[in-house]
């Protein structure tokens, strides 16, 4: 994949896990349990698409240290306590745990991917890309010429009607 199918990728699953996260608030809102839970699920596929462009996009820069070492421990800590709105969900949905506690959970897991969404936007911000470190150009790879065909052509005629 080129970078920018990798950008277009990461900026497509981050939109699409944006809306997803504000269906699943609007579902839960709206009591539509059976309708949240299947919000969630797909949100939680859409995050997973979204890391796995993101970690495609780390080769293609050279990243600013500090924001680097600012945000990956937060990037790591939004993606680990999801389990927390996760299980308190499914315990909340079982009549073990209350909805408070699921709304804490929640309100938690949303500071910590705000914190990383910001460290990460500064991260990219903050980085060079590869390419120009590298004295290369950014766009893609220009088409290779074709090679020569052995069969020489035959010479255009030289009689004119």
């Amino acid at each position: 994949m080129t970078l920018l199918q990798i950008q277009i990728g990461f900026f497509a699953a981050l939109t699409t896990s944006v809306a997803l996260l504000v269906g699943a608030a609007v579902t839960a809102k709206l009591h539509k349990v059976k309708a949240h839970m299947t919000v969630v699920a797909v949100m939680v596929v859409a995050l997973l698409v979204t890391i796995y462009f993101a970690e495609s996009m780390g080769p293609h820069y050279v990243f600013e240290p500090f924001s680097r070492q600012v945000h990956l421990p937060l990037a790591f800590l939004a993606t680990g306590s999801l389990a927390a709105p996760l299980i308190t969900g499914f315990l909340h949905w079982r009549g073990r745990a209350s909805v408070k506690t699921h709304k804490l959970a929640v309100g938690g897991w949303v500071v910590t991917v705000l914190l990383a969404l910001g460290t990460g936007i500064w991260m990219l911000a903050a980085a060079t890309p590869l390419a120009s470190v590298e004295g290369g150009h950014p766009g893609p790879t220009p088409p290779a010429q074709p090679a020569a065909s052995p069969v020489a052509s035959p010479a255009p005629s030289a009689r004119t009607n």
